[in-house]
């Protein structure tokens, strides 16, 4: 990414859900502030929610340099409820990067032996174009008042539907087309034989949980989430499902090195990589982009990394999960469960109703 800044020629935009200051922050402030001396058109576009922590003073100086700063939904009542989740950065027009990274010094590193364990694609081609349009349309979603969001979602519902040969994107939130992210990947996991995937948060809906457990059925299901989390409470929640997934099948592994951030699967010969993990939040309430990329060689490239991963992962046995746990763990499990799968949407969704 710093080196595609320093390269550019005429336009460099992020959109990131974190921006964290640190090292790495300030290592790119540094390239996009000398980007903008140079006369190439820098813009931002930050999460109110997710880069809370900044101080109003904190991109002054890139501003001052002529770059355009934008902090997506700033409201504050609902910015905690409906966030923009997507990491993207595209530059010139012709490339683009996507992924799990926010901007923060706990992703730098391999993933093993520092920094958290996450994954971006580089990708070149006409989904540059789709990308940079749909980064048009966050700007102009940033401030999300009642007519922003029906003016994305009248522009949203042009956008094309995706090319099962080609490299598309897929978008979720409100205002884009309800459950459309979901009924892509279960049309995929529908007819699909191997599925290896990366779970951050594994809370995915009901009828990915069971087209996900069919896939198992016909051929094989791997699933890698972490030991440790940044999010506890998600974890918690989580394990709730682990008896649900090992009775069906999967094969279910916990990260032992680092956090696991990542967002990427790949399904027979599809890789999808963007910001969705699979839960609840991601699939039904946040702002998220996935990719989904047909491509052979890039499919067996992630199942290489993967199976890796397996090797400093350890498996949940089926015969012996649950059988030391306490009952306040159940308890927790349970509680962090409904929070997240119940009353998160349910709030989410009365607010959607009343947006400020």
């Amino acid at each position: 990414m710093w080196s595609s800044i320093a390269a550019a020629q005429r336009v460099v935009r992020i959109e990131t859900y974190i921006w964290k200051a640190g090292i790495v922050a300030d290592r790119f402030l540094e390239e996009l502030h000398a980007a903008a001396a140079r006369g190439v058109r820098v813009e931002i576009l930050v999460d109110a929610f997710g880069s809370e922590r900044l101080g109003p003073a904190y991109f002054r100086s890139l501003q001052g340099a002529g770059a355009r700063v934008v902090w997506f939904n700033q409201s504050r009542y609902f910015r905690g409820s409906f966030r923009n989740h997507r990491k993207l950065m595209t530059v010139d027009g012709h490339l683009a990067i996507v992924g799990g990274l926010n901007i923060g010094d706990e992703y730098d590193g391999d993933g093993i032996a520092t920094g958290w364990r996450d994954f971006a694609v580089e990708l070149r081609g006409p989904i540059v174009a789709s990308l940079d349009s749909s980064m048009d349309q966050m700007f102009q979603l940033a401030g999300f008042t009642p007519m922003a969001v029906a003016r994305f979602a009248r522009r949203y519902l042009r956008h094309h539907d995706v090319d099962r040969h080609s490299t598309g994107l897929l978008l979720s939130g409100p205002g884009t087309r309800s459950g459309r992210l979901q009924r892509v990947i279960r049309s995929d996991l529908a007819a699909g034989r191997e599925l290896s995937a990366y779970a951050a948060y594994l809370l995915p809906t009901w009828q990915i949980r069971r087209a996900m457990r069919a896939v198992a059925r016909r051929g094989r299901v791997r699933l890698i989430t972490g030991a440790q989390s940044d999010v506890p409470l998600v974890r918690w929640a989580a394990q709730r499902l682990y008896p649900f997934w090992l009775r069906g099948g999967v094969a279910l592994y916990e990260y032992q090195p680092q956090i696991v951030h990542a967002k990427l699967i790949v399904l027979d010969d599809v890789v999808y990589a963007g910001s969705a993990n699979l839960d609840i939040r991601s699939l039904r309430i946040n702002y998220e982009l996935m990719v989904r990329i047909p491509s052979r060689s890039l499919a067996e490239q992630v199942r290489q990394v993967f199976d890796g991963d397996l090797t400093r992962s350890e498996r949940i046995d089926p015969a012996e999960w649950g059988r030391h746990r306490r009952w306040w763990q159940s308890l927790r499990s349970l509680w962090a469960y409904l929070l997240l799968v119940r009353l998160d949407p349910f709030l989410a969704g009365r607010g959607l109703r009343r947006p400020s």
